[in-house]
Order: structure tokens, then sequence, then C-alpha cells
């Protein structure tokens, strides 16, 4: 049985001998706009996805492609960087203002500490974070 993936379209700009780099237009709310297609929103980015693919044979630089990922990892990925760090500030805050009796504003500071130590680590295992959430190409767009 399949799991259920979100899937979004792109372009290969960059091909490897192992990996196919996909540059997808993120867009926030322009989804939902009437005025989607006259538009030239600053909440537009384009972001560069690296996929692992063993036959990048089949695809060439400009090609348009779907990739996807699993609606889990979508999820994990948002528990790791923003459900998370929620809890870890809540919690550096409440324990320095309650249990250690120290001031708001120490205790504020030390909440973002928190909270640079947690990116700064998250950081530091890219390697292994991007082992773990892998885009794959479901298919190439042929027009």
């Amino acid at each position: 049985m399949r799991e259920d993936c979100v899937e979004q379209k792109g372009i290969v700009i960059k091909k490897q001998e192992d990996k196919l780099v996909v540059k997808i237009e993120q867009k926030s709310t322009c989804s939902s706009c009437h005025a989607r297609g006259a538009c030239t929103s600053l909440d537009k980015k384009d972001k560069e996805i690296e996929i692992k693919s063993k036959d990048t044979a089949n695809y060439n630089i400009g090609d348009e492609v779907i990739i996807t990922i699993s609606t889990k990892l979508g999820m994990k990925a948002v528990l790791i960087a923003f459900v998370l760090p929620l809890i870890l500030i809540v919690l550096a805050l409440f324990l320095s203002i309650k249990i250690f009796s120290l001031s708001q504003s120490l205790s504020a500071l030390i909440s973002l500490l928190v909270l640079s130590a947690y990116y700064f680590l998250l950081y530091k295992q890219n390697l292994f974070l991007s082992k773990q959430f892998n885009f794959t190409i479901k298919e190439k767009i042929t027009e």
C-alpha cells in the first residue's frame, strides 16, 4: 500500500552522476488567491531540492518533474522545526521563572539561548537529517 505523499512541480537545474537538483517555487498563500496570475508577490521563493537517483540519465536540465515526499516525513519535519523548539522555549521559561525564580528578562535570554543551541545542534545534524528526508521523482512531465 502506497503512503500518502505531498507532490510539487519542479524543474531540473543540475544533473550529476547520482543526484539531481530540482528547483521548486514555494508559494505560501498564492494558490488560493484570485489574482495569483498577475501577482509579483514577495511570498514566492525558489527552493533547490537534492534528489538522489540512479536513473539520472533519463532527465535533462530544464525537464519539468513532479517530486514527492511522504506526508509522514513532512509531519516529522514540522515537529522538528516548529513544535519541539516551541516546547523548549516554554519549558525553559517555566523552569527559569517558577523553579529557579529568575527575572523575566534573564529567563527570556535563557530561553533564546536554549533555542539557539537547539538550532545549532540541528544544523550540525544536517547530514544525518538529510538522509532521513528523501524526496523522490514521481514522474517527468511531458507535453
